[in-house]
C-alpha cells in the first residue's frame, strides 16, 4: 500500500538540493542578483527553469554567498545628475544605468526629493524611444495603434511589459547596450537563447 502510494504520488516542484545548477545558471543568478536582489534573480532564473521554486533560488544565492548589498549613498553630484537628467527628459532606465542603480531606486529617490509625481509613473514617448532605440514617431504610432497604452498622458509600465513580450521583433535588441538588454529581459522581453534551445524560434 505504502509503495503504491509513493509510486502514484505527484512530484512537486524541485527543491534546492534537487535542482542542478550549472556555471551558466550561476552567472545568470549573480548578474540578476547584482541588479535587483532576490526578486530579479528569481525572475531571471525562471526564464531558464520555470519550475524551480523561490526557495531554490534563495538557497543557491546563499551558497554562493550572495547577500543584499547596501545601495551606495546618494551624493550631491548623484542628485544633481538625477534631476538634470529628469529635466532633460532622459528615461528612468537610462538614468538608472548611468548612476549604477535600479529603476526602483531612482524612483524612490525622486519621491524622497518630493519631485513631481508625473515623473515616477509610466514613461514618456521619449523614454520608450530611448530604451528601444527607435524614433519617437514610431513609438507614437504604436500608441495610436493601441500596442502601447497610456494613462494620464504617459505610457503605462504594464503595457510596455506586454509589448516586449508580444512584439519583440519590433525592437533592435542586438544594438542595445548589455545593461539595457538585461533590463528589457527582466521587464518582459523573451529570452531568445532559451527559445532557440527549445526549438521554438521562428527565424
Amino acid at each position: 500500500m505504502k509503495a503504491g502510494r509513493r509510486k502514484g504520488r505527484k512530484v512537486g516542484k524541485p527543491r534546492g538540493k534537487t535542482c542542478r545548477w550549472t556555471a551558466e545558471l550561476d552567472d545568470v543568478l549573480k548578474i540578476a542578483w547584482a541588479r535587483g536582489g532576490l526578486r530579479a534573480a528569481r525572475r531571471a532564473i525562471r526564464q531558464h527553469q520555470p519550475q524551480w521554486s523561490w526557495y531554490s533560488v534563495k538557497k543557491r544565492a546563499a551558497s554562493l554567498k550572495l547577500c543584499r548589498r547596501r545601495a551606495p549613498r546618494w551624493t550631491d553630484a548623484d542628485e544633481s545628475h538625477l534631476l538634470w537628467s529628469i529635466d532633460s527628459n532622459a528615461s528612468l532606465a537610462l538614468i538608472a544605468e548611468r548612476l549604477g542603480r535600479t529603476v526602483a531606486a531612482v524612483r524612490k529617490r525622486l519621491r524622497d526629493l518630493d519631485y513631481t509625481a508625473e515623473s515616477l509613473g509610466g514613461f514618456k514617448v521619449k523614454d520608450v524611444a530611448d530604451m528601444f532605440a527607435v524614433p519617437p514617431a514610431r513609438v507614437q504610432y504604436w500608441v495610436a495603434e493601441k500596442l502601447l497604452l497610456t494613462k494620464g498622458g504617459r505610457i503605462t509600465d504594464s503595457s510596455v511589459s506586454k509589448f516586449l513580450a508580444d512584439h519583440p521583433e519590433k525592437i533592435p535588441f542586438e544594438s542595445l547596450s548589455v545593461d539595457m538588454q538585461n533590463w528589457l529581459r527582466e521587464t518582459g522581453y523573451p529570452d531568445r537563447a532559451k527559445q532557440k534551445a527549445a526549438g521554438v524560434d521562428n527565424e
